[in-house]
């Protein structure tokens, strides 16, 4: 009997670390998808210097077409301040799970109000071209129930610094 029970508990403790493997594999593969989307999208927006929206404020064909070349599924809660966008490039409501959340960060107007505040009067203001970046956020997953629905794993990337009117997203906040 001794023999039995000792069995049973090495099998229970081998499943469980086969699930834990099995666990962590699932979230390192969803996590290179979402990688390697973020990377696609922030490549897109360099390369058309910015300009990724199209007239009716939805995303450019270029960065639809990526999302549907790739696996990538997940939807997630955008944090503050983000704009978010489904698979198909149209853009959700505040509040709505999005598969692609994207910011656009100022940089030259932050860095006048900061100059600013220190030495007052002194700074020439409006001397410095207008620059941006943006901020690319999306999600990944552990395919669990509980755990799907409790956390929103995501992975951030921001595309290098881009110069006057190049903001089409700054424009339109």
């Amino acid at each position: 009997m001794k023999e039995s029970i000792s069995a049973v508990s090495i099998f229970q403790i081998v499943i469980l670390f086969i699930l834990l493997f099995t666990a962590i594999m699932c979230l390192t593969i969803n996590n290179a998808n979402a990688f390697g989307v973020k990377d696609e999208i922030t490549n897109i927006i360099e390369l058309n210097d910015g300009k990724f929206l199209t007239s009716d404020g939805n995303l450019s064909e270029d960065i639809v077409a990526s999302i549907d070349s790739t696996a990538y599924r997940t939807i997630g809660k955008c944090s503050e301040g983000y704009t978010g966008f489904q698979r198909d490039g149209s853009k959700v409501n505040d509040g709505d799970r999005a598969s692609i959340c994207i910011k656009c960060m100022p940089v030259t107007a932050n860095a006048d109000k900061y100059l600013s505040s220190i030495l007052g009067n002194k700074v020439a203001k409006g001397d410095s071209v207008n620059s941006y970046y943006y901020q690319v956020e999306v999600f990944y997953q552990l395919d669990l129930p509980v755990i799907r629905e409790a956390y929103d794993f995501k992975t951030k990337g921001e595309t290098k610094l881009l110069f006057a009117g190049a903001a089409n997203l700054c424009e339109e906040a």
